[in-house]
């Protein structure tokens, strides 16, 4: 038993001294080895990977749907084309024709136009020659 004692002593010390080498490291190093660098390698990249695009994306969106005015060709979410008759930058109800007549008329959310197709209002507006 005193053979087994005097064996576990130099074991318990070399233990000992390796607490105390793993104390005397640098504070990067000793961070390096905790979980918290994981957890906050995680958070940067969800904030980059998803928040930032999603901030830009909803900006974008904005400044879109602020630009809507009157004449601009349109889609709705549910797919109905028609031109802006009636657009206040105030209000969230805009009018929208339906047909060139004009006889139907609609009146839609801003948030519900998807669309704003540019390009087609330009080709139909006339020419001034």
């Amino acid at each position: 038993m005193i053979q087994d004692v005097v064996e576990f002593v130099p074991k318990l010390m070399f233990i000992a001294e390796d607490a105390v080498a793993a104390e005397d490291q640098p504070l990067l190093i000793h961070m390096l080895e905790g979980p918290w660098i994981l957890v906050i390698g995680f958070v940067a990249i969800f904030y980059f990977t998803y928040v930032m695009p999603e901030k830009r994306r909803k900006a974008e969106e904005v400044k879109r749907l602020a630009a809507i005015t009157k004449g601009s060709r349109v889609v709705t979410v549910g797919g109905i084309h028609g031109t802006i008759v009636n657009a206040s930058p105030e209000s969230d109800v805009l009018t929208m024709k339906l047909d060139e007549s004009g006889n139907v008329r609609v009146k839609v959310s801003r948030w519900a136009l998807t669309v704003l197709d540019e390009k087609k209002a330009k080709d139909s507006e006339p020419s001034k020659d």
